[in-house]
């Protein structure tokens, strides 16, 4: 009897590599190098006359050069120097866990809505003025003034394009990095510190730093990256909606 063999070697499955803090910190600084360069574009744009920027045109503007700068950064300095793949940074094929999201998201933002509440209250009764901390004050609260179209822009860049490139970096890269050097505890702790303190608003540092634990905890309980921009999405959409509501 002769025995026909299959002598095609079979195929190896590269196996997952996270990034390291180096990889991240390195990342992060070419994004704010991009924004600055494409900040810096626009002012000299707007100041010599060559395009006449009004309020109805600057913020979708702004958000969406900023927004591709920051992708086009992602993608060349964290993705294509160092050989990453979208595996290596977290993302997985979502599987029915993801349904306990229908009440860690609800949850995430009730609690981080009430520790800000009492940072603000805190801060008022000894008397700190915290009226900046109001939707009045927000960039986005010109949002209300665009044309409907736009309007639809800025929802995309704010609650889907933004969660999706802030959790590659900061729950992927950075995450992944952190717990190389430390305990998984410190490294949520210390990523959720860093998401907060980027976003350069002192007043909303409470908000941000507990939506930043929220946002790791649910990357380490799921392995996946998609639970935490599900959970993002939904709070930037929110945040978006009330001004919208409200202003």
């Amino acid at each position: 009897m002769t025995h026909i063999y299959n002598t095609e070697p079979m195929p190896v499955r590269r196996q997952v590599t996270p990034s390291t803090l180096g990889q991240a910190s390195w990342a992060l600084m070419f994004i704010a190098i991009y924004i600055a360069v494409v900040a810096g574009v626009i002012v000299v744009v707007g100041l010599s006359g060559l395009v006449k920027f009004t309020i109805e045109s600057l913020l979708p503007v702004f958000l969406v050069t900023v927004t591709t700068a920051v992708l086009l950064a992602l993608y060349l300095h964290l993705f294509r120097r160092n050989c990453l793949t979208p595996a290596d940074l977290g993302f997985r094929r979502p599987t029915p866990r993801l349904l306990h999201l229908l009440w860690q998201i609800p949850a995430t933002i009730i609690v981080c809505g009430s520790l800000q509440g009492l940072f603000l209250i805190a801060l008022t009764s000894v008397g700190v003025n915290t009226a900046s901390a109001g939707n009045a004050e927000d960039p986005l609260a010109d949002i209300v003034n665009l044309s409907a179209p736009l309007i639809v822009v800025c929802l995309l860049v704010v609650a889907v394009i933004t969660p999706i490139w802030e959790e590659i970096l900061f729950r992927g890269a950075f995450l992944d990095g952190l717990t190389r050097r430390f305990r998984p505890s410190v490294a949520v702790v210390l990523s959720a510190a860093l998401f907060a303190a980027v976003h350069l608003v002192p007043l909303t540092f409470v908000y941000l730093f507990t939506l930043g634990i929220a946002l790791a905890l649910l990357r380490r309980f799921h392995q996946n990256l998609w639970a935490p921009i599900l959970l993002h999405a939904a709070n930037n959409a929110l945040v978006t909606g009330t001004i919208l509501a409200v202003v």
